[in-house]
């Protein structure tokens, strides 16, 4: 999936849950109650030990979803992330090697950026659509007001540290594709019951999408 896929199908959702995956029976069940809630995209991080056989069975029994990789910040892992089905990977940081790499692929790699200067170097190296990490660390939907006004062919996929209350400030920028993050399956690092997790995706997408159709 490109860049340009990718986006159509995130502007439906605006909302991509990321997944850190400990247990793989209980990161399948999160995904199951998750895409119950109305989500049409995951990202699961390839940094622990069941990642890749969370990430395969997730691919094998949701093809239809937008399915992501995210930490990926080499090339071995990017071609392991599309070997897996992946639709698009992501870097909490820019990788010019990786980037270089993906440059002609088929699928989107999504760099992250935190400052001016980074946005300036992406976007000369023809990357319009970015990361935005860690967001809350760095001034959350108040920065990214100032980078959509000064960037505004630059779409941002902001996350780290965003909770649902939070939502309403990122909706309302039109630079703001999606929101990442752990809110709507998990609090305070602990998963949430399975219906709750449905429930607080659901109320999450709506207020993203709100926005959009105002």
């Amino acid at each position: 999936m490109k860049a340009p896929e990718l986006i159509a199908a995130l502007k439906s959702v605006r909302v991509v849950p990321v997944l850190d995956p400990k247990s793989h029976d209980e990161c399948l069940a999160a995904v199951d109650a998750l895409i119950e809630g109305g989500g049409r995209a995951i990202e699961i991080t390839l940094r622990t030990d069941p990642a890749h056989d969370v990430f395969r069975s997730v691919r094998a029994a949701h093809p239809e979803i937008v399915l992501g990789a995210g930490s990926v910040m080499d090339r071995d892992t990017f071609d392991q992330a599309v070997e897996m089905g992946a639709d698009f990977t992501i870097s909490p940081g820019r990788c010019i090697e990786l980037e270089d790499h993906t440059r002609d692929a088929d699928v989107a790699h999504i760099p992250g950026v935190i400052t001016p200067g980074e946005i300036i170097s992406a976007r000369r190296a023809g990357q319009k659509l970015l990361k935005f990490y860690p967001a809350e660390g760095f001034g959350g939907a108040a920065t990214l007001k100032d980078f959509c006004r000064i960037f505004p062919d630059v779409q941002f996929m902001p996350s780290g540290g965003i909770k649902e209350p939070k939502l309403p400030g990122y909706a309302e920028l039109p630079g703001v594709l999606s929101v990442g993050g752990s809110w709507m399956y998990a609090k305070s690092g602990v998963y949430r019951p399975l219906p709750e997790m449905t429930t607080v995706m659901a109320q999450s997408i709506a207020t993203m999408t709100a926005a959009s159709l105002a």
